[in-house]
């Protein structure tokens, strides 16, 4: 097990009655793909989403490599490489997939201002930008329409966006939605390939069983905004509160996959 990326204390979490977050305490390490599961309203997203600074904790403690980012916005935390995707996909649909790409990594060097003239000058830009756009296979489409892609390479397109930003730890919220069986190995196959280059260390929030089961490393269970389960795809299987939770079925079925 890796460096411990995040350490998460005592966090809490709630919308008047409806607790999302309650005493939670756990940490994250580098090099460990980690998946987050539950039924739905379990408090996935919205962990996620205090995480990366979308929501406010309401108590508990928040730290990123050792810093405490608690109350840090979202934009000191992605600086800080902490980065996320969304469950709907969230690209510029009317620009080209190179310059979607772009504007973070603009950002990243502080060149927002004039934007598109910057990228036609700026030689290690278009450097970062193919580097990431190869590591998720979409070279080859660097200047079609966004909106103009298929589901799955937009889905790989917004994955790309988070990685322009040299994100330590990437949360995927639902990566694989609406995909169809090729774009789905696909894009496994790239987390899985991008998470042994040690550059990246990804968490993912994911329904579909046989997906969490042979991608991940750790599996995070939430239940109405508490850990019912931690451990090994195996140790997660075998654990009788998540399979109660369940119902026994999608867990089975991911075992029996």
């Amino acid at each position: 097990m890796g460096e411990s990326l995040l350490d998460v204390r005592l966090l809490n979490k709630a919308f008047g009655t409806v607790v999302t977050a309650k005493d939670l305490n756990f940490s994250l390490h580098s090099g460990v793909i980690t998946s987050i599961i539950g039924p739905n309203g379990a408090g996935k997203s919205t962990l996620i989403n205090v995480l990366t600074g979308l929501l406010a904790a309401d108590s508990g403690e928040i730290w990123f490599q050792g810093r405490e980012v608690t109350r840090e916005p979202i934009y000191k935390r992605v600086k800080l490489g902490l980065g996320r995707s969304f469950q709907v996909v969230n690209v510029f649909a009317n620009l080209t997939v190179f310059e979607n790409l772009a504007i973070p990594v603009l950002a990243l060097k502080r060149e927002t201002s004039n934007i598109f003239r910057s990228v036609a000058r700026l030689r290690d830009v278009h450097g970062d930008v193919e580097k990431v756009l190869n590591q998720v296979g979409l070279l080859d489409q660097a200047y079609m329409i966004a909106q103009s892609l298929s589901h799955g390479d937009q889905r790989l397109l917004e994955v790309a966006i988070a990685l322009a930003t040299k994100p330590r730890l990437l949360f995927l919220d639902e990566p694989t939605a609406g995909m169809n069986p090729v774009e789905r190995t696909r894009i496994l196959e790239t987390i899985r390939r991008l998470s042994q280059s040690g550059e990246v260390t990804f968490v993912i929030v994911e329904h579909d069983m046989d997906i969490v089961f042979s991608l991940s490393e750790r599996v995070m269970a939430l239940h109405r905004g508490q850990i019912i389960g931690d451990g090994s795809p195996e140790e997660i299987r075998m654990n009788p509160q998540v399979r109660e939770v369940y119902l026994g079925e999608e867990v089975g079925h991911g075992a029996a996959g």
